[in-house]
């Protein structure tokens, strides 16, 4: 396939320099921009030409720009998926620019509500900007993001045809494409790729930002050359809101409440203004900003399986309550001048923020042995930030682009804790009895857990404070620098055009982590009761559906403020300064790329081109030895990615593709530095975690088939199949070993991450959306928009203790979305229906143990350590079996009625079905976490000028 490609570059190139490029003199050229009856404009509108020219398409400001055209008289047809097409005729003099400006009209009366409602309006712009993509894109519009209740940017993708996403406390957080995980996907603001504000990954928390800061998001699911290449699974790219021709004022504010823990509220406030300026409006300005609250409340049991017992039986049990004080706020500003006729420069920020804050009370029963109780106050803070400026200038027959862009992320505190040790009845009767379980997901404890004074496991007073600690020190931080620039030259090859396109780019990014916690240890029983002081007003009479019980619980505030007090009656035992997961990371990528685009023949278009990309690493960690961050490592690589793509017009409204492109994913920070560790020596054997500064990148080629068709009254279809061939996958692995450099001679369970054997991963993905227009009276305002996907993988070598090829992590094998909507011009509601299926979070099933002597070394033979039978009971699909997120379907739903001077209502119903969220081992009866968020219910107002 290299080899195939590479030489399509070349022959394209000699090609190109045998029959010449198009030259400017003695022609003109066409521009214009499309609209609707409404004024507003058409992004991703189809422009043809006859005689032939080749076709283009309206940018975001539903702008076209066709440059070296001969002079004659030329038919103009303007096409958009759900309007009639708009035909015209004009002349082309030499020198001169032709203006076609082209207001489209609605197919059919039945359509009118596409240009006066806002969600079939973005549903006709996703369509219309999918089918005018070179690569497999989907789109999702600013419209329909906020046409259901999708609290971020990770909610909303995840309503798309493969993906899903891992949620976090009831809200998405990271996007998986394709059965792929997180770290296998990019994300870009405006095509640059923005840092993750996580220490030690690369996935961006999507959580961080805000779903009504963009103006659409485009998930970029095949590769071409003038793409960054770390997208395996697929690019996320949030572009932006930009200032239109007609005036943008939008305010809005809402109000909500989720009844649990007594009640809790939600609220969201916003606005948006922008507008062009000059008689020609060539200077546009444009800013917003967000604000929400979500007073989150979660009900969550953590139990702890035994792995010795096929039938559930559990060491303990976490009795787990939340309340948080979730906010985020974010601003958007953009300005951009245009030049002239096809050349303008832009500045555009997005700045998001987000405070996790909020408090956690632990009440754990112990099977057979005395119960714990502990508090979190969580204070993390992360934020993520993008600048850019863009150039686009159109020159005749050439095309200019370039871009300067700064980004950082960075992620601020973290938890403080209480820990409290028992001082109640020594010989507490507290055991796991699954005779008493509620359901096979809810485990039974005797009633010696809950008997009264010394004997109850959830009183306060039966405890002493152990230990406290602040929340984190110090913060996670990564700054990107980028630049690129490209240049396209237009050329035929007879009646043919084609456009040949070269770039170049480089990223520097840096990332250091310089986190550390302090503990204090209490020098003396210092008991709950003793200090009514410390004590809260907190309860949760309501608890689980009152399965289980939440008792009085401790003030982290109150015990603050004491400790601080009395700082004499404690010893500090952690901290403060560096710690072991202190790193420094410089990461440098120059790429270049070429590509060719040519119409083969009337229905062919082919795009072909290779990409380079150079990887620089330089590592600073911690050293055990040493006690500092100088632990120094690091290196270089230089990836070759080729890909093309072909497409076949079946016919006027059907396309069939065909696309390969090679990409990567590197390393997580935290896996090539913090390489250096101490071993935990109070285990048997002792551990340690390491990082790996030798991991190589992982790759994989992709190939796609997809077939698309649109329909009339705002329809498409897209049903394909997509296959990933992955090599060098990065995954965990153990090994057992009596010569690691900082316990030697003694045996150590040393865990690292490593490349693996190989993957793949396939599937079949098929999508539909269709307004029912054509449908008689009161049923013509009903729509449907719905996708499936099937996915399965393997994968070898994950782990040298096992023999079997699991499925990759992350991976669902069934996911689908349904949802529903209806629409009249004043009228609008959609029902969300999400479906992901179960998948593996983390590998941890073993059939083989490492051999070992009398003496309990390790046995060696050959240099290769040797293993030996270790059944576990259930196999794979037992208690020791690997970490599975479960299953999940939510149902939402949203509507609103348009009144009279731009005023809209609108009201939503959010996780409505009170699904559940949490983890099992190896099956479902193996309960590992489940929580429950309750429903939310909430209403708004918005006012949006443009309706008028």
């Amino acid at each position: 396939m290299r080899r195939f490609v590479w030489s399509s570059v070349v022959l394209m190139c000699v090609l190109t320099a045998t029959f010449g490029w198009s030259q400017s003199s003695g022609k003109g050229s066409i521009n214009g921009v499309v609209k609707d009856p409404a004024g507003a404009v058409l992004k991703g509108a189809r422009i043809e030409m006859q005689p032939q020219l080749r076709p283009v398409t309206t940018n975001g400001q539903g702008e076209f720009n066709i440059t070296d055209v001969p002079a004659g008289t030329y038919a103009v047809t303007v096409s958009y998926v759900g309007f009639s097409p708009y035909t015209t005729s004009v002349s082309v003099s030499p020198g001169q620019s032709a203006a076609v400006n082209a207001q489209l009209q609605v197919a059919s009366a039945a359509d009118q509500v596409e240009v006066t409602a806002d969600r079939p309006r973005g549903e006709a712009e996703a369509i219309n900007r999918t089918l005018a993509a070179e690569n497999i894109v989907q789109v999702l519009p600013a419209e329909v993001i906020v046409s259901l209740p999708n609290a971020n940017i990770a909610d909303a993708l995840g309503r798309m045809a493969s993906v899903t996403i891992e949620r976090d406390e009831g809200e998405g957080k990271y996007v998986q494409i394709r059965g792929t995980e997180p770290r296998l996907s990019n994300t870009m603001v405006d095509g640059v790729t923005i840092p993750s504000p996580e220490s030690g990954v690369r996935q961006i928390k999507l959580d961080t930002i805000a779903s009504d800061l963009v103006d659409s998001v485009e998930i970029n699911k095949t590769l071409q050359a003038n793409i960054d290449g770390d997208g395996i699974g697929g690019s996320v790219n949030l572009v932006t809101k930009t200032a239109t021709d007609t005036p943008t004022i939008v305010l809005y504010g809402v109000g909500g409440y989720t009844p649990i823990i007594g009640g809790r509220s939600v609220d969201q406030f916003g606005a948006t203004l922008g507008k062009r300026f000059g008689e020609s409006k060539k200077f546009g300005v444009l800013v917003g900003g967000t604000y929400d609250f979500n007073g989150r409340g979660i009900n969550d049991i953590e139990p702890s399986p035994t792995t010795d017992s096929i039938t559930p039986h559990y060491d303990s049990l976490d009795i787990r309550d939340y309340v948080y004080y979730r906010t985020r706020w974010g601003a958007t500003a953009a300005a951009d001048y245009r030049l002239s006729e096809g050349s303008n420069i832009s500045v555009r920020g997005l700045f998001s923020t987000f405070r996790n804050w909020g408090n956690k009370w632990v009440y754990t029963l112990n099977d057979n042995d005395t119960p714990q109780y502990s508090q979190d106050w969580r204070r993390p803070n992360f934020a993520v930030g993008s600048m850019s400026v863009h150039g686009n200038h159109n020159i005749n027959s050439n095309t200019f682009i370039w871009n300067v862009a700064v980004g950082r992320s960075r992620s601020l505190s973290g938890s403080g804790s209480a820990k409290f040790s028992w001082i109640g009845d020594p010989d507490i009767n507290c055991v796991n009895d699954q005779s008493v379980a509620a359901s096979v997901n809810r485990p039974g404890w005797s009633a010696g857990c809950f008997g009264t004074g010394a004997d109850n496991a959830e009183d306060r007073a039966n405890y002493k404070l152990k230990s406290w600690a602040p929340p984190t020190f110090g913060q996670s931080v990564q700054l990107n620098l980028e630049a690129s620039a490209s240049y396209a030259r237009l050329y035929h090859l007879g009646t043919r055009y084609g456009t040949l396109e070269f770039g170049g780019k480089i990223r520097n990014a840096h990332k250091f982590d310089d986190t550390y916690n302090e503990s204090f240890k209490a020098n003396s029983t210092l008991a709950v009761a003793a200090h009514p002081e410390w004590n809260s007003n907190f309860t949760d009479p309501d608890y689980y559906d009152k399965t289980y019980h939440v008792g009085p619980v401790t003030d982290y505030a109150k015990i603050d403020a004491y400790v601080h007090s009395n700082l004499g009656l404690f010893t500090m035992s952690g901290g403060p300064g560096v710690n072991a997961n202190n790193y420094d990371l410089v990461e440098r990528i120059p790429a270049g790329y070429v590509m060719n685009t040519i119409d083969l023949a009337p229905r062919f278009r082919w795009v072909v081109g290779v990409r380079f990309e150079a990887t620089h690493v330089d590592t600073t960690s911690f050293d055990a030895t040493k006690g500092t961050l100088s632990f120094k490592a690091g290196g270089d690589y230089l990836d070759v990615l080729p890909s093309t793509s072909l497409r076949f017009a079946v016919d006027k409204d059907s396309d069939l593709r065909l696309v390969y492109g090679r990409g990567l994913a590197r390393p997580d920070p935290q896996d090539i530095s913090q390489a250096v560790g101490q071993p935990d020596i109070t285990t048997t054997p002792a551990t340690v975690s390491i990082g790996n500064p030798n991991l190589k990148a992982e790759h994989a080629n992709n190939y796609d088939v997809l077939y698309e068709h649109s329909f009339s009254h705002t329809g498409l279809l897209q049903a394909g199949w997509f296959y990933k061939q992955l090599s060098d996958p990065i995954v965990t692995l153990q090994t057992l070993t009596n010569n690691y450099v900082y316990n030697p001679g003694a045996p150590t369970l040393v865990t690292e991450p490593s490349n693996g054997g190989s993957a793949h991963i396939q599937g079949f993905e098929i999508g539909f959306q269709q307004r029912l227009a054509y449908l008689p009276g009161v049923l013509s305002g009903a729509g449907i928009s719905a996708n499936y996907s099937y996915t399965n993988s393997q994968a070898s070598l994950v782990n040298p203790l096992r023999t079997d090829s699991p499925a990759l992590l992350r991976q669902a094998p069934n996911s689908w979305n349904i949802s529903p909507t209806y629409d009249t011009k004043h009228f609008s509601m959609r029902v969300g229906m999400t479906f992901d299926d179960k998948m593996i979070y983390a590998y941890q099933y073993q059939n083989l143990a490492y051999a070992t002597d009398d003496n309990g070394n390790p046995i060696v033979v050959n240099g290769i350590q040797q293993t030996v039978p270790n059944p576990q009971v259930g196999g794979a699909r037992g208690p020791a079996g690997d970490n599975y997120l479960y299953s999940h379907f939510q149902l939402d739903t949203q509507a609103s009625y348009r009144l009279p001077a731009g005023f809209e209502v609108y009201g939503y119903g959010l996780n409505l079905n009170n699904e559940v969220f949490g983890f099992y081992n190896g099956s479902p009866q193996y309960v590992v976490q489940r929580e429950y968020y309750h429903p939310t219910y909430a209403g708004g107002v918005r006012w949006n000028i443009h309706h008028e």
